[in-house]
Order: C-alpha cells, then structure tokens, then sequence
C-alpha cells in the first residue's frame, strides 16, 4: 500500500513540475499543431472546392507541376513550353503551376490535373516527380529536372522504365565535376560538400561526388541540413570550416543562394555549383548542364506520347510500331553534351579569385547596377 503511495505521489510531483516548468513548450506545441492542422485543412478544403476545368475536343492537356520557383527549373519550363508548341501548336494546352517545395501543395496541384482529367504530366523536380507517381499510375508523367529516376521512384530501369514514367535527367558530367573541383582547390584545403537532407536527389550526387574523390584521393567533409531551422547554421559552418565548397543540384540551395553567398565571401570560401542558376545567385563557379535543352527533350518526349501513344496499333502496316509512344519503352536522357563551365564575375572580385580559361563569365548585375542607371538617367545637361 506504502509502495503504491508513494508511486501516486511521485507521479503527482512530475506532472506538477511538468505543468509549471512545461508551461510554455506545451503552448508552442498547441500552436505548432493548430498550424499544422490549418494548413492540412487548407489543402484539403482546395481540393474538395476545385471545379474542373473543361477540355475541349481535338486538343491535348499537359499540366505541369514545378517543384519550387528557382532558375534552374524555370528554364527547363521555357524549354519545354518553346519546344510543345513549336511541335503541336493549337493543339495543346499546358496548365503550368509552381509549387511552394512543400509536398502538400504539390499534391494539391496535381489532383487538380488529375480532376481535369489532363492527358500527360510534366513533374520538374525530384519530388515534384515522386507526387506525381503517388497519384497515379495511368496518366503518361515526363520527368524533369530529376537526378536519378530509380531513387525517385516509379521507374525500373533506366533503359524501359516500365511503368508510366520517362524523363530526363540533369546528372552532369561527375568525373569532369570532380576534376574541376579539385583544380578549384589549388591550395589543398578542405573540400567541403553541403547538401539538404530533404533531397534525395542530391544525396545521391553528393555520394558519386565522393567516390570519385575517393579514388582521386582527394579528402572531404560532409555537411547536411535537415531543414529551415538548421539550414543557416550548418551552411555557415560549412564555409568557415571549408576552401572549396561543392553543391549539387539542390532545389532547397538553389532558392537560398543568397545565404550561401554570404558566408562564402565572409570566409573567402570558392562554392562550386551544379548548375548556372545556383552561380548566378551567389555561387563562384559552376559545371553542368543546359535545364533549357531539358525542357526541349522532355517536350520531344511529351509529343511522341501524345501523338503516338494514343493512336491505334495497325497490326497490318509493317513500318507500325506497336511501342512507339509508350512511356514504358522511351528511355530515361541525359544530356552530358550540354554541359558547360560559368563562373561568377562578381563572386570572383569579392574573394579575389582570378578565373581561368575553362570558364565562361555569366551575365550579372552588380550590385548598385540599377540605382546608377537610375542616376544617369535623371542626369541632363541644362
């Protein structure tokens, strides 16, 4: 009886410290919940409320989905925008939606694509591509933007997809990365490579990275956020502990480059990115490939899969080509004869790096470009 006493007060102490002392964690976890809970209801609310839009007859439907608003994946929706209607013209209509990186919205948009019962789904972005195989596994989907389509899903070879999914890739050229990597490197120091946990995509990159420093015997060090809240934390940590910073084609570092830029130059750090985009907003150098000739050869995809995957199969006409048009059968692209090297001018002053002949200059405004344009325009002679 003592014993089960003293239990009941002990429980009784502990929650009484818990309430006092947990106080306010168990207000911030209330909140977090009630957010949490609106933003599902949100979503929710906008798919139940969605009104389909109406199709009409003759024309092909293509809705694309992009993973977040960032140059890289704006190209590769340039790309194929050009390319769809220099090849269909009138004869489609493309429903293109930005997504804000999140799953959620993501999964909004393309229930709505699904709703309005388009005929094929362009996915730009890794999980923008892995929501799009989630919802369905009828409607034709062209991957874009997507560094490995088996780690992303929905494919089972990278030669006969199997399923209803094709695409291109936008790995670059690895062992060209690596040896420019260490040239960037001059000085020995530490190769750090940073990535977001979030992305599986560049985790992937990030450890075909190391292999082949490994084999070159090169050493390095990893860094990896999991989210927002330690994303400024480890990325400053990366540039002050580092030389040489590599970057793969990260959909969450591509929209915070900014941040990146401004602890690489605090520490003199030379960041090596993936793709021109990512340089143009803050990196030192870059080496990949074109995301507008992505977008190009995804459109080319797209087309043959509208046109050709919904004509009937002529068992009787010898040139026919029963797979033609099949998103099971089109092979995964990559386009490695793209690729190309960009430095960033003003990147390269501020650190004083002096580039070689390997890289091209980007275009990029300077900073105060915009308020002494503005000035020598309001200058006039008297």
């Amino acid at each position: 009886m003592n014993k089960r006493l003293t239990a009941v007060l002990l429980c009784c102490v502990l929650l009484a410290v818990t309430a006092c002392g947990g106080k306010e964690k168990e207000k911030e976890s209330s909140e977090e919940k009630e957010q949490a809970a609106e933003a599902v209801t949100t979503e929710v609310q906008a798919v139940e409320k969605y009104k389909p839009a109406v199709h009409e007859e003759g024309k092909y439907y293509v809705g694309i989905v992009q993973q977040a608003d960032h140059e890289a994946l704006n190209k590769v929706y340039e790309g194929f925008r050009d390319q769809l209607s220099d090849l269909m013209g009138d004869e489609v209509e493309i429903d293109y939606q930005v997504s804000d990186g999140t799953k959620e919205k993501s999964d909004v948009i393309i229930d709505h694509f699904l709703q309005d019962k388009d005929d094929l789904i362009m996915a730009a972005g890794t999980n923008a591509l892995r929501c799009a195989v989630a919802a369905t596994t009828d409607v034709p989907i062209v991957g874009t933007a997507v560094t490995d389509y088996i780690i992303a899903g929905g494919v089972s070879s990278v030669g006969e997809p199997g399923g209803n999914v094709t695409g291109v890739s936008d790995l670059p050229p690895m062992v060209t990365q690596r040896d420019l990597l260490v040239q960037l490197n001059s000085d020995g120091g530490q190769i750090g490579i940073l990535y977001s946990g979030e992305e599986a995509n560049s985790e992937f990159q990030c450890r075909l990275m190391e292999k082949y420093l490994d084999e070159d015997g090169h050493e390095w060090k990893e860094y990896v956020f999991a989210g927002s809240e330690d994303m400024e934390e480890v990325i400053k940590k990366a540039c002050s502990e580092s030389s040489v910073l590599y970057l793969p084609t990260d959909n969450v570092l591509a929209v915070n480059m900014e941040t990146v830029n401004k602890y690489a130059v605090e520490n003199g750090t030379r960041v090596f990115t993936s793709d021109g985009g990512m340089c143009k907003k803050g990196g030192l150098v870059s080496y990949g490939v074109d995301y507008y000739e992505i977008g190009v050869e995804a459109a080319n995809m797209a087309h043959e899969i509208l046109v050709y995957g919904n004509m009937e199969y002529d068992e009787d006409d010898e040139e026919a080509d029963e797979d033609r048009g099949d998103p099971a059968k089109i092979a995964i692209e990559r386009l490695s004869e793209t690729a190309s090297a960009w430095y960033n001018p003003v990147v390269a002053e501020a650190i004083g790096w002096t580039p070689t002949d390997t890289y091209s200059e980007l275009d990029v405004e300077r900073p105060g470009a915009e308020e002494t344009d503005a000035s020598e325009a309001n200058t006039g002679t008297e």
